[in-house]
């Protein structure tokens, strides 16, 4: 059976995506700001706003939940999120994850910089929906695929595996950043680094073959498994 399709859209920081079948859902946001862009792209794929029926989050990271109350009020479809990035959202902080390359860390030093900060800013606000459970179902949607916790990056980062082996792993690994443009990579930061092989290990269990980032183009399972310390 064929599976729904797929629409990578590139915003300005990060990738968000599209999953069209019975139903619509998008995963990720964007920044603040970039809802009128996202909402844009959906219609350009045939997705009135009103067809939308989920905003799953990845993570609760400003380049990834920034735009999200902004398609929602938009569209009027429920904002879903982990219950451990939800309580940061809900209370306005931002979610932690300290850098763990030299490269990240110089980029957290710029992005301190007020007038970054308050860009990069996730506005406040309490998902209509608090994943809770080890994974779920996304069947109830139209779309025939399934949500796993996959910590590390941030303790509630979630991945989407479908049935044919694609999966969006928000942050779980990133393509393409200036730290290592010619290969993909574990994130530059990470809230627990040590959960980053189980959970990529879990997606694999799942299924997953083709990784669709929260940062670059997708690529192969296998261009990971090594730096993960897992070999087939």
């Amino acid at each position: 059976m064929k599976g729904p399709v797929l629409f990578r859209i590139r915003l300005h920081a990060s990738n968000c995506y599209l999953i069209a079948g019975d139903g619509a859902i998008l995963v990720d946001a964007g920044l603040s700001g970039e809802g009128t862009l996202i909402l844009k792209r959906l219609i350009a794929k045939g997705i009135r706003p009103v067809d939308l029926q989920l905003i799953l989050l990845t993570h609760g990271h400003a380049d990834h939940a920034g735009a999200a109350t902004e398609v929602a009020k938009a569209t009027g479809a429920p904002i879903a999120l982990r219950y451990e990035d939800a309580r940061w959202i809900t209370s306005g902080q931002e979610v932690p994850a300290p850098p763990v390359t030299t490269w990240a860390k110089a980029i957290s030093k710029l992005l301190s910089a007020r007038f970054l900060k308050t860009a990069m800013s996730t506005p406040r606000f309490t998902p209509d929906i608090i994943l809770s459970s080890g994974t779920q179902s996304l069947d109830k949607y139209g779309v025939p695929a399934t949500i796993l916790h996959t910590p590390g990056h941030t303790a509630g980062s979630i991945s989407v595996v479908f049935e044919d082996g694609r999966a969006i792993v928000g942050d779980l690994a990133m393509n393409g950043l200036p730290s290592s443009p010619f290969k993909p990579t574990p994130p530059i930061v990470a809230q627990d680094p040590s959960l980053l092989p189980k959970s990529w290990t879990g997606i694999r269990e799942f299924g997953a073959k083709t990784i669709f980032p929260g940062h670059g183009k997708s690529f192969d399972w296998l261009s990971l498994a090594q730096d993960y310390g897992i070999m087939e």
